[in-house]
């Protein structure tokens, strides 16, 4: 049994996750790490610094010392600071959000980023830039920020996010042809915003179970 180590900073993303483990092939043992104050400093800060990263590196050498074999960082924000905290561990270290970053490229050209949050913006974005150029692809971002949907769903108002988010979602279609949800607490809405503007909606917790599902079958299979 895989023992797997998720990395949050936000609360919202527990539930979220502990959601798509249960569709896994296979039992696993899952333990959640939720340091709030990662990404409230990094909002404050406007960029990621040496402390924050420092903090990030210290909870993932923790999830590999508790036992994790596979760890992930569900925050797309912190992106840039997970190739730093790889070098730390032996164990497989995560981004949420890179598979995708990789359908996101494969199906699109002109892909637009929604977000909650002005930090994801910059590594988002940069990780869909660094895809592109691995799969030799020229692609045009647009983005989109509702930083008032991310205080509505800090204050349980989901209702309200989820108008917004809707709207803004709506506002973004008009100038691409796919979009790229940056906040993984968005998930539940892909489907239901595709279904209304007429255009793909991708989400990163789907698509990273997706990949991970496969990834521990075949581990399943080997073991047979």
């Amino acid at each position: 049994m895989k023992t797997l180590g998720f990395i949050h900073t936000a609360l919202v993303m527990v539930d979220v996750i502990k959601k798509e483990l249960g569709a896994l092939p296979c039992e696993v043992n899952p333990f959640h790490i939720v340091d709030e104050s990662l990404l409230i400093d990094l909002m404050k800060a406007g960029e990621l610094n040496p402390k924050i990263v420092r903090r990030l590196c210290q909870h993932v050498v923790s999830a590999e010392e508790s036992g994790a074999e596979i760890i992930t960082v569900t925050c797309s924000s912190l992106s840039p600071s997970i190739d730093i905290a790889k070098r730390l561990v032996s164990c497989t270290l995560f981004k949420i959000d890179e598979p995708m970053a990789e359908v996101a490229v494969d199906r699109g050209e002109k892909i637009g980023i929604l977000a909650t949050v002005a930090t994801t913006l910059g590594p988002t974005s940069a990780l869909l830039r660094q895809k592109a150029k691995e799969a030799g692809k020229e692609i045009s971002l647009s983005a989109a920020l509702c930083q008032e949907a991310f205080q509505a769903i800090l204050q349980g108002d989901i209702e309200r996010h989820d108008r917004m988010i809707t709207e803004k979602g709506m506002e973004l279609s008009r100038e691409v042809d796919l979009i790229v949800l940056a906040q993984g607490s968005m998930a539940r809405l892909a489907f239901p915003l595709s279904q209304k503007i007429g255009i793909p909606v991708l989400s990163s917790p789907p698509l990273f179970f997706g990949m991970l599902r496969s990834m521990l079958h075949g581990h399943q299979k080997g073991n047979k």
